[in-house]
């Protein structure tokens, strides 16, 4: 350890002291951090460190009442506080989420601790950092690894938390260890760093935000667990260090967005730390993207300062937040760059007030959104104190300009000096955080909100569903059935300053291609959104909510309605109340707000195909609000084209007089200003064209910015070669035609489960946990016939309910069936994308089998006589299902099918692991009942019936 350094920190702690010295922003970010320590002191104060295991439910953590997170305090294990009503709450679930955070409290405070002994050589503070990695050893094997979400660990509930916390009880021994040894350091490595390392390196969650601190955790564990344990598979394989960087773009942008953007880079950053405090160093153009990273996520800030809520993001984010000033710093230390300087100095500019500091109860890196807050540079954590810039911030300034980034699918215009905002979204899909909104418009003046993205809420509550629903943006869906996981691609963005357009395409759903135009000017913007389409569809536009002044030009009479969408959970239509409906004779229609409070006020004009209608319902607002009135504009056709207009202003007059809209003609829309100018809008072969007259004076504008991206592709027809199952088994006609299930099924194809069937949600197989199972297939003249045999000892089944009621699930937005014992099976068409039938069934009662079922809605239903004959029965070691399915009901020989076995321990509250007929392996996520046909390699041969 020459000059005061140590394998797993990247600097000199001779020149970081001076550095550090009392009178630097450095110094008196090191004398914050040490009067937060304080409390804590004492070496009779006990320590916040859970005795139990945290757990994920629907209700912890959050008010009851308005739905946000409660306060994390340290100090207040059992009483958690809402900000909103200044209430505390009081509830075993509450207990277990504040643990979450309680066990990365705690582990920070020793890299606080730790650190500022480093560096001022107070002895009380290495005792506590001490004291604390003593508990978190003594207490870590006592933690059991179950009823797990996302991955396996032992503290936690995910093992991204676990990864966090690991990096950070990493750091703090080695800043222990580089001021002298510690007599802790021999158990810390034994009991806590080799358990959880090997945890977490049997874990692989590929490109997830996730993976970047799993891999992150390894690196740091490895380095100090000694040579002998070999390094390069989380530098550069698959799911390492090095990888992460390929998911970001050539701007930097994380292809999940923005919010997951930051806590990934975050993460990234350690790691790329970890590599050069080794000597090691990303290629050139990884390390370009990675620096570029720290600009990316604010390219597409709104105009009050707060984070777009695209994809899972939460909801009305602000910049203003101590840890983003410190990401910055940590940017500005890596490139010395004058954007980034700028944007910090926008962070310590003094505009808003400074509210109590959220970084005396930082949870580490598990972020939790605060209001916006005055800031300064001693604003950071243990991460600025060591790694910041010591130097001066140079003069600069930073204002947001237009914006297009197409693999990001960031495209914004903005106006007004960033006060007016206009973007159209759909990019890169986003995986599994990626939202259903592409095409979808946001239009935000100053702080008022008037086309928003909702973002994500709880993601254990059921109005996930809707906020990952089209229906909760303003995009556009076919035939009443949330957008297929697509990409987009930017057609056209050319900004002139007084006017600017962008264009986008893609394919909304299997053999329909929208694109959609925003045309934006002084004052108004014009929409144009066109489809073709291989057959008859319906599009359903949402075009904005909090909009009280609605006329159609038709009956002008709301007739109450019902809309039940395609049927899916994620389509939205199941959370509309008090749906009504207006027809529009010709097509037309106009929407005024209310003035607002800042004196904003926006109008809206739209017309569409003759016969539209017009649907206004009450939906639920963006998390946190209260629910609102949606307008949506539905139209009918192979081809067609809904134009609009939207006019803001800041004052009551506006600046647009009267406007004309032709959906099928060369001009679509024409925009006549209070000064006497009209502007025809209308494509042109070069792009698009505004002609303009004034008075007796004519004069044209043309947009052009054709874009060369190519286009990217749809998802893959399931009929082309590869698209179908590549297994294939036979099912045989039965020897017998009894479908008694206490007979075996003779001559029946059999298949045995196990081992590489298997997929953990808690534990690998091996050990005391080893379920197998036997699927039987045959065929009588009338019936398919399904039975399974599970061997996994007595059923376990979800407590209460009648056998066709499943009751309440406490834990999370999904069925409660999915954390039982039981039985999930899916069969359809070869070529589909949809299953004709889904069924989860759990044993309950003495024979009965408790189901949910679920249809395609144009695919056959099931036969009540054939349903009748399933059944279960407890076998010596474990139990049977038998599922009988009418052969009528199948309307081929030929059908995609996928089995699943539902394994639960009896000592638990979430199912162990899954036993999959297509194929096991890794890990899986607790994602409900849900299973898609691209997943699933098997077919089923059925015999045929003639003769």
């Amino acid at each position: 350890m020459s000059h005061a350094t140590h394998p797993l920190l990247p600097f000199d702690l001779t020149q970081r002291r001076r550095e550090t010295a009392p009178g630097t922003h450095l110094g008196a970010l090191a004398d914050g951090l040490a009067a937060e320590l304080s409390p804590w002191l004492d070496s009779h104060g006990e320590l916040p460190i859970p005795a139990h295991k945290a757990r994920l439910t629907r209700i912890g953590g959050r008010c009851p009442v308005h739905g946000i997170y409660l306060d994390f305090d340290p100090q207040s294990p059992h009483a958690h506080r809402c900000r909103v009503c200044d209430r505390a709450y009081a509830a075993p679930e509450h207990d277990d989420w504040w643990a979450m955070g309680a066990q990365l409290y705690s582990a920070e405070r020793a890299v606080h601790a730790a650190a500022l002994h480093a560096l001022r050589g107070d002895p009380a503070h290495r005792a506590l950092a001490e004291r604390i990695l003593t508990a978190l050893a003594a207490r870590y094997l006592t933690y059991p690894n179950r009823d797990n979400v996302l991955g396996p660990t032992r503290p936690f509930f995910s093992t991204y938390l676990e990864s966090i916390w690991l990096l950070n009880v990493c750091q703090a021994l080695a800043l222990l260890e580089l001021t002298g040894a510690t007599p802790i350091a021999g158990t810390l490595r034994a009991e806590l760093l080799e358990p959880s390392r090997a945890l977490i390196a049997g874990y692989h969650e590929h490109r997830s935000n996730r993976q970047v601190w799993n891999a992150a955790a390894v690196v740091a564990a490895t380095v100090l667990l000694g040579p002998s344990n070999p390094l390069d598979a989380y530098r550069f394989g698959d799911g390492g260090l090095a990888a992460a960087c390929d998911a970001l773009d050539d701007t930097g942008a994380w292809y999940e967005g923005e919010n997951y953007h930051l806590f990934a880079h975050r993460g990234l950053w350690y790691g790329v730390q970890l590599w050069r405090a080794q000597g090691r160093e990303l290629p050139g153009p990884a390390l370009s993207r990675y620096r570029a990273a720290f600009r990316s996520p604010f390219a597409g800030l709104l105009p009050d300062d707060t984070f777009p809520s695209r994809r899972d993001s939460q909801y009305r984010v602000s910049m203003r937040q101590w840890r983003n000033a410190e990401y910055l710093e940590l940017g500005f230390a890596e490139c010395d760059d004058d954007r980034i300087a700028g944007l910090l100095h926008r962070l310590y500019d003094g505009s808003v007030v400074r509210h109590s500091d959220a970084r005396a109860r930082s949870t580490a890196d598990a972020e939790r959104h605060e209001p916006a807050s005055a800031l300064s540079r001693a604003s950071g954590s243990w991460r600025a104190l060591l790694m910041a810039s010591a130097a001066e911030l140079p003069n600069a300034a930073w204002e947001p300009p237009s914006v297009a980034r197409p693999s990001e699918g960031l495209a914004v215009i903005r106006r007004d000096r960033g006060r007016v905002y206009v973007a159209l979204e759909g990019g890169d899909h986003g995986g599994g955080h990626g939202h259903p909104d592409r095409l979808a418009l946001t239009l935000q003046t100053g702080a008022t909100r008037w086309l928003d993205d909702p973002g994500a809420g709880s993601y254990v509550d059921r109005s996930l569903f809707w906020y990952r629903s089209t229906l909760a943006h303003h995009a556009p869906l076919v035939n009443g059935r949330s957008q297929r996981a697509r990409d987009t691609r930017l057609t056209h963005f050319d900004d002139r300053g007084g006017a600017g357009w962008l264009r986008k395409m893609c394919v909304l759903d299997e053999g329909v291609t929208a694109e959609r135009a925003i045309i934006v000017c002084d004052g108004y913007l014009v929409d144009v959104l066109t489809w073709r389409a291989d057959h008859d569809v319906t599009i359903t536009l949402p075009l904005a909510a909090h909009l009280p002044t609605i006329r159609g030009h038709g009956t002008d009479a709301w007739q109450a309605t019902t809309r039940a969408g395609a049927g899916g959970l994620e389509d939205g239509f199941g959370f509309l109340q008090d749906v009504e409906a207006m027809a529009l004779i010709d097509g037309k229609v106009e929407c005024s707000s209310a003035t607002h409070a800042a004196g904003d006020r926006v109008r809206a004009w739209y017309a569409s195909t003759p016969g539209s209608t017009l649907l206004r319902a009450m939906a639920p607002g963006a998390p946190g609000e209260a629910p609102a009135t949606r307008i949506m504009l539905e139209a009918h056709g192979a081809a067609g084209c809904i134009v609009g207009v939207w006019e803001w202003s800041d004052h009551r007059a506006g600046v647009v007089d009267r406007v004309q809209l032709d959906p099928h003609g060369e001009v679509r829309a024409t925009v006549t200003t209070i000064d006497g100018t009209t502007a025809s809008h209308g494509p042109a072969q070069h792009g698009w064209h505004i002609g303009l007259i004034a008075g007796h004076a004519k004069s044209s504008i043309d947009l052009e910015g054709e874009q060369t991206a190519p286009v990217p592709p749809a998802f893959p027809d399931p009929r082309s070669p590869g698209g179908g199952p590549t297994d294939w088994l036979d099912v045989p006609m039965l020897a017998t035609a009894t479908l008694d299930i206490e007979l075996p099924l003779r001559g029946a194809r059999r298949i045995a489960l196990g081992q590489p069937h298997y997929v953990a949600t808690d534990e690998p197989y091996g050990g005391a946990n080893q379920p197998e199972a036997l699927v039987e297939l045959g065929c009588t003249t009338d019936a398919l016939v399904i039975r399974v045999t599970v061997m996994t000892g007595h059923a376990v089944v979800t407590p209460g309910g009648a056998p066709d009621h499943v009751p309440d699930n406490p834990l999370d937005n999904e069925s409660a069936d999915v954390n039982a014992d039981g039985v999930q099976w899916y069969i359809g068409p070869v070529n589909g994308t949809e299953w004709w039938r889904s069924e989860l069934a759990v044993p309950v009662g003495s024979t009965t089998l408790r189901r949910s079922i679920t249809a395609a809605p144009n695919g056959p239903w099931p036969d009540a006589a054939a349903d009748a004959a399933s059944r279960w029965l407890p076998d010596d070691s474990g139990w049977v299902a038998q599922f009988v399915v009418s052969r009528r009901a199948l309307p081929a020989s030929a059908a995609r099918f996928n089995l699943i076995v539902n394994e639960r321990p009896p000592n638990g509250e979430r199912r162990r692991g899954q036993l999959r007929l297509a194929g096991g392996g890794g890990f899986g996520y607790l994602r409900g009942d849900r299973d898609e046909t691209r997943h699933c390699t098997l077919g089923l041969s059925l015999p045929s019936l003639d003769g």
